[in-house]
This record gives C-alpha cells, structure tokens and sequence, in this order.
C-alpha cells in the first residue's frame, strides 16, 4: 500500500472514529479549526525544512507528486490523521465532557 493510500485511509477513520464512534463531533466546531489553523503553521514550518533539506524524502512511486512548496501533499492528511483522533479521544476521555453529560441527563 502506498502512502498516499495509508494517510487517505487513516484521515477518513478518523473522521469515523470522531463522528461516528466517539460521536465527540469536534469536527463540526469553530474550536478545531482554530486549532488546526494553528496546526497548520506550525506543520508548514516543520514539514518545510524537513523536505526541503532534504532530511525526509519519499519514493516518487508512494507519493502523488504533488507538492505545497516541498511539502508532498499527502503530509497533510496525515497530520489531519495525527492530531483529530488525539484530539477526539481527549474530548471523549475528559471529565468534564462526562459531568456535563451526567448534568444534562439530570435536567430531562
């Protein structure tokens, strides 16, 4: 399986374990964006000097080809496959999600 395959996988079950399984939805907030915009920045900084040195590199049969500056675009989804099950899992695992849910059956 090619890269471009595993990080296309790994993105979409993502968005599966958050919508679908964990049901956190944190996908759909403004919160997320906000972080992954930050993400981001950092990600092209990082991921710029990584491929452009070049310290990492790829096959060229693995990869598209396509590319944001040195960057293969591909990276991008798997940083979107790193952080949104970390981030779902800490929203679903976080006490305050529960109590939250425990007050909000309390007022049916």
């Amino acid at each position: 399986m090619t890269y471009t395959a595993l990080v296309l996988v790994a993105a979409a079950l993502a968005v599966v374990l958050d919508l679908a399984i964990l049901r956190t939805r944190i996908l759909l907030t403004r919160r997320y964006a906000v972080f992954l915009a930050v993400m981001l920045l950092f990600f092209l900084v990082v991921n710029g000097i990584l491929t452009g040195l070049p310290v990492v590199m790829y096959a060229p049969q693995a990869i598209t080809g396509f590319r944001v500056i040195t960057i293969p675009i591909e990276d991008f989804a798997y940083l979107f496959a790193l952080v949104t099950p970390t981030i779902a899992l800490y929203e679903y695992l976080s006490p305050r999600r529960a109590s939250g849910a425990a007050q909000h059956e309390e007022h049916r």
